[in-house]
């Protein structure tokens, strides 16, 4: 797992508290599952239909949702190799990809507005 993957998961465990625990123990299956675009597998649309294995990027789910119609964003991030677009790439806060999907405009706008201070 690398790093930024990690750190993602630390702090999200931490605010959990008792999370830190359940991460550290459980095995990588039971792990909670957070796509290229940052929003957590478990409470996507298409998850929930069973329409979608999971789209974390390095996941062989991953690879089979590149072979049929593919998420621009989980396209975007396989190509430049990274995990998570909020931490892996520099564009975050002007991705037009993200824009209404799954992210307002105004959310993208603060981003922006507070990595630039």
């Amino acid at each position: 797992m690398d790093k930024s993957r990690r750190g993602f998961l630390v702090t999200g465990a931490a605010i959990a508290g008792a999370g830190v625990l359940a991460s550290s123990t459980a095995s990588a299956q039971e792990k909670p599952m957070v796509a290229a675009c940052g929003l957590a597998c478990g409470v996507c649309p298409l998850m929930a239909a069973g329409k979608c294995k999971g789209c974390s990027t390095g996941k062989g789910a991953s690879e089979e949702m590149l072979k049929m119609k593919p998420c621009p964003v989980l396209q975007c991030a396989a190509k430049k190799q990274i995990d998570y677009c909020g931490t892996g790439c520099k564009m975050f806060a002007d991705c037009k990809k993200l824009v209404g999907k799954p992210y307002a405009e105004s959310y993208l706008a603060m981003v922006k507005k507070r990595l630039e201070a």
